[in-house]
């Protein structure tokens, strides 16, 4: 009876036993499929984004049109920028009502802004600030620079030329850091960051016939220091530069008598400068953008009227030297002083005026 008993418990216990095995083995089971499906997503996300860089093809640059009339209304000679993860637009002026004939517009009628908007995607825009410290002005160069916006020089109706200097911890409240800084009040000029320095260069005082090619750096913003008074570039205003494989680039722009430029300038430090191109494929031109994209320089835009002809086309370069033309130019119509910024992998294009001689508030980007 005893032993019954006995072998009765012996067989429980091994039944629980081969349960708990059996039970084991399933959860070892799911845990290395979890982990398997895991693993596998994983390296199907790395696939998805190898094939994405491997499948770009720079001359396949296309355009979509996320909106054609912005809240912002129409302008040229605005601020563009990205800061805490939006799009920011400010200033600017709309000279719709001020054109007397293709080519002549008087810019002092036209109205002026001091507004500050703001965009997550590019299409619903918020008005931040109607009426901002700095006054109602064009050619306004805003960049981020050590984790704020700042904003130098300019031209307004009613402020005449700057060069003052404003900064901005959240884009909507700013401080006059300076009111007058080292170098001349202008406009046309351009500033942009580049190896952990500011960068300023050319510009213009159209009531002095003043034109500018000097250029400044600063390590804070507000105190500039002279890399050059005389840059062997001619002087010149709306201009582009951008920061590429480790120099500065500086192509196109315009000075008096209507002389266009698209030499293809660089340096490594702002003060001595090298002829890289004197014979690019591109046309000259002013206004237009320039920007790194997926390891290549871009050129994008130009303002294809009948005083200038050509085409509004998009150029790109592996080196800044060599130059290479995108199979489909843009269904933007060219134009000039636009907004021109890469923003989440794309180049973004907004506002300006256009081959017609009308002032836009539409909003494309690469695709």
């Amino acid at each position: 009876m005893f032993n019954k008993k006995l072998l009765f418990f012996l067989e429980i216990l091994l039944a629980l036993l081969i349960i708990i095995l059996a039970i084991i083995f399933v959860i070892n089971e799911n845990k290395n499929k979890n982990n398997e499906v895991f693993i596998n997503a994983i390296e199907d996300k790395e696939m998805q984004a190898k094939e994405q860089v491997k499948e770009f093809d720079a001359k396949l640059l296309d355009w979509q049109a996320l909106t054609l009339n912005a809240e912002f209304g129409p302008r040229d000679s605005h601020g563009l920028v990205a800061f805490k993860d939006k799009l920011w637009v400010v200033g600017g002026l709309n000279a719709n009502c001020c054109v007397l004939e293709e080519g002549v517009v008087n810019y002092e009628l036209a109205p002026h802004f001091a507004d500050i908007w703001s965009s997550e995607d590019g299409i619903n825009w918020k008005l931040e600030n109607n009426n901002a410290p700095w006054g109602k002005r064009r050619s306004i160069q805003i960049v981020e620079f050590n984790n704020k916006l700042w904003i130098f020089g300019g031209w307004g109706p009613e402020i005449g030329y700057k060069n003052d200097i404003w900064s901005s911890e959240d884009g909507i409240n700013w401080k006059l850091e300076k009111e007058n800084a080292s170098w001349h009040a202008r406009e046309g000029h351009y500033v942009n960051v580049f190896d952990n320095k500011l960068w300023l260069s050319g510009g213009v005082k159209y009531d002095g016939r003043e034109l500018m090619n000097d250029v400044w750096f600063s390590k804070d913003g507000i105190n500039w220091e002279l890399a050059t008074q005389s840059a062997p570039w001619k002087p010149r205003w709306d201009h582009m530069v951008a920061g590429f494989n480790g120099k500065l680039w500086l192509i196109g722009g315009m000075g008096f008598a209507n002389n266009l430029y698209n030499f293809v300038w660089s340096s490594v430090n702002g003060k001595d400068w090298v002829l890289e191109n004197n014979n690019p494929p591109f046309a000259s031109r002013q206004g237009h953008g320039l920007v790194v994209l997926n390891n290549k320089l871009w050129l994008v835009g130009r303002l294809d009227a009948k005083l200038n002809g050509g085409v509004n086309d998009i150029w790109f370069s592996d080196d800044g030297i060599n130059w290479q033309k995108t199979l489909k130019d843009p269904e933007w119509y060219g134009r000039e002083d636009v907004g021109i910024i890469v923003y989440k992998d794309k180049i973004w294009v907004v506002g300006g005026m256009d081959k017609n001689f009308e002032w836009k508030n539409d909003v494309w980007t690469s695709k």
